[in-house]
């Protein structure tokens, strides 16, 4: 991987390895789709990566990365 930037790498780079800082990772599944997440907050998740054999999952908005789900709503 190559990185252009102005800013210095050490500065780019802090914290990398701390293991602290990396997130709390889960495989879960929901609605029929294996997701893995973060834990965000009581009954909210954010989206880190979609496992999903269906190409037609990786098109839907729902399951994107980034995307927060909440369980509180049906």
């Amino acid at each position: 991987m190559i990185i252009w930037s102005v800013v210095p790498i050490e500065t780019v780079l802090d914290g990398y390895d701390d293991p602290e800082r990396q997130p709390k990772l889960q495989t879960i599944e929901y609605r029929g789709v294996t997701l893995e997440v973060e834990w965000l907050a009581f009954g909210q998740m954010r989206i880190h990566r979609l496992l999903s054999p269906r190409p037609a999952d990786y098109l839907r908005e729902e399951w994107a990365p980034g995307q927060i789900v909440d369980f509180t709503q049906p």
